[in-house]
């Protein structure tokens, strides 16, 4: 006769070590450089004063034309503090906003006077501004 080996009891593997749930690594901190966060803050300080200005000429406007372009304008120095603020904190709709407020208060300026000069001179400070911004584009979200 043979001998017929029992089969034996097979040992319990040992189950992988539990995972532990996956934390989510926390992106590293965006470092705003000085010349952007001296811009923001000139840009937030600028449209507090022009609006503060524009509020308190609003009441002079004598014309429809002009009352219109007054509001502009205070309603573009408002979007320019939003804008900054949202600037200030990555958001990539802050830099579109402040655009678009740029132009508005470059048309209003145009509106006001009627020179086509002072264009540039409405638009020169919101280029240099977004220039600087651009230069750290990829950190907006």
């Amino acid at each position: 006769m043979s001998k017929q080996t029992k089969p034996t009891k097979q040992t319990k593997q040992s189950k992988p070590a539990k995972q532990t749930k996956q934390t989510k690594q926390t992106p590293a901190p965006k470092q705003r450089n000085t010349l952007l966060t001296i811009a923001l803050v000139v840009v937030i300080l600028h449209g507090i004063f022009m609006a503060a200005v524009f509020w308190t000429v609003r009441g002079s406007a004598q014309s429809t034309y002009a009352q219109l372009a007054t509001w502009m304008m205070a309603f573009s120095a408002v979007a320019d503090i939003i804008a900054a603020g949202a600037m200030w904190f990555w958001k990539k709709w802050g830099i579109y906003l402040y655009g678009v407020a740029a132009v508005a208060h470059a048309i209003a300026t145009v509106m006001v006077t009627g020179d086509l000069l002072l264009i540039f001179g409405a638009l020169l400070p919101p280029i240099i501004v977004l220039y600087i911004v651009m230069m750290q584009r990829d950190k907006f979200e």
